[in-house]
Parts: structure tokens; C-alpha cells; sequence
């Protein structure tokens, strides 16, 4: 009738037997994510990435028209430089390996309006990318990271649709 009435042993036996079957299948899920060779390079090039994206919103927070709003751009400059240690971390999950590489963004090619905009556009594509790894991980732990890199991105789209509608639509 009520939970507590019932023999839970049974139960309890049950489902440590299936999260032991679970374990040993993240195990050769997370081998076979190591030994996929395009994964690890998408993940080197997410980092390289999160470094162009780091030099465009310092390049944005330079510029005087946006000056009111440089603490905005600094949160997500940070965050940027977040998610690369983030990058590195998932990478390590899945290979138990360090990636010691040292990155560094190149400077954006446009300014002002453009470069919000581009950078906009950017961020709303990483966001979408970011959640397909997010869905497509088998563990818990590389499903966070790539959750909070997602709702980060996701978070930049909208404080960069404001930015763009306060100092430019009209």
C-alpha cells in the first residue's frame, strides 16, 4: 500500500545489479569516445574557438560606443576563458589525458557594429552545437560541462541581442 510497508530489499537488489551494467557500458562508451579521433579534434577546435570568442569580446569591451556596457562583455570574456578549461577537462574525462596546449584567440577582422553582430550570430550556432554534444555524452559528468557551456552560450545570445538593440537598432 505505501512505500515503506513494501520489501524494498528486492528492489534495492535489482537496481544496484543495473547500475552496475550501466557502469561497465559508460566504460566502453567513454573508450570508444577516446579512440574517436574527430571527436578530439572537435574539442581541440571548441577550445580554439572559445579563444577567438575571448579576443572578440575583448576587442568589444575596448570600444568607447560600448563602454557603458564593458562589465557585461567582461562576464563573457571570463566565461570564454572558462569554457576553454572546461574543453580541457572534457577532454580529459574522455581520454585521461592532459592538454597542457596553451590558447590563444586571433584578433576579429571587423569592429563597432559588425563584430557585435557577427559575434551574435557566432555565439547562437555555438550554442546549438554545444547542446548536441550535451545530448550526445554517456556520462553525467561530460554531460555538465557541455549543459553549462550550452546555457552560457545560450545566455551570451541574449545579452548580445540586447547590447546590439541598445546601441544600434533604431
Amino acid at each position: 500500500m505505501y512505500p515503506y510497508n513494501r520489501n524494498t530489499q528486492r528492489y534495492n537488489a535489482v537496481l544496484e545489479a543495473k547500475e552496475k551494467a550501466k557502469e561497465v557500458a559508460r566504460e566502453d562508451q567513454k573508450d570508444t569516445l577516446a579512440e574517436d579521433r574527430h571527436l578530439m579534434e572537435v574539442l581541440f577546435m571548441a577550445q580554439q574557438e572559445s579563444g577567438d570568442m575571448a579576443e572578440r569580446y575583448a576587442y568589444l569591451m575596448a570600444d568607447p560606443d560600448l563602454a557603458s556596457s564593458a562589465n557585461v562583455l567582461k562576464a563573457m570574456y571570463l566565461d570564454e576563458l572558462k569554457h576553454i578549461n572546461q574543453l580541457k577537462d572534457a577532454y580529459y574525462l574522455i581520454s585521461d589525458k592532459r592538454d597542457d596546449t596553451k590558447i590563444t584567440g586571433k584578433a576579429p577582422d571587423a569592429s563597432g557594429q559588425e563584430l557585435l553582430e557577427d559575434t551574435l550570430l557566432l555565439e547562437m550556432d555555438n550554442g546549438d552545437f554545444y547542446r548536441t554534444l550535451y545530448l550526445t555524452m554517456p556520462t553525467q559528468e561530460l554531460r555538465d560541462i557541455f549543459y553549462e557551456i550550452s546555457s552560457d552560450k545560450m545566455s551570451h545570445g541574449n545579452a548580445l541581442t540586447y547590447l546590439f538593440a541598445k546601441y544600434y537598432a533604431g
